[in-house]
């Protein structure tokens, strides 16, 4: 798992570095949801919401997921990806938060 370095926190979040350090040791959280920036058609990058309980299928032990972002919830994931969005146009002038994202790390 690699994490963003200005990783995005929800407020909901009361704990995140206790919660980043529960997802790396292999333990989940019950309304825990985090953002993923992927590799999507055509390889451009794209955000995803998942819950972290995900992360501990075979496959994200193989691929290591990039997470940009933590959420208390499914809502507060969405409301996060909006944050994102936002803060994405008024930087550059469009509405791709991913592709913002992937320009600003080393994805």
């Amino acid at each position: 798992m690699i994490f963003y370095d200005k990783l995005y926190v929800s407020p909901m979040v009361r704990n995140p570095g206790k919660i980043r350090r529960d997802l790396l040791r292999g333990k989940g959280h019950l309304s825990t949801y985090v953002l993923v920036l992927a590799h999507g058609p055509e390889g451009r990058p794209q955000l995803e919401i998942m819950h972290c309980a995900n992360l501990q299928t075979k496959y994200y032990k193989v691929h290591e997921p990039f997470i940009v972002g933590i959420a208390a919830g499914k809502a507060d994931a969405v409301e996060l990806v909006n944050t994102l969005t936002t803060e994405s146009f008024h930087m550059t002038g469009q509405w791709n938060a991913a592709q913002y994202l992937a320009a600003r790390t080393a994805f």
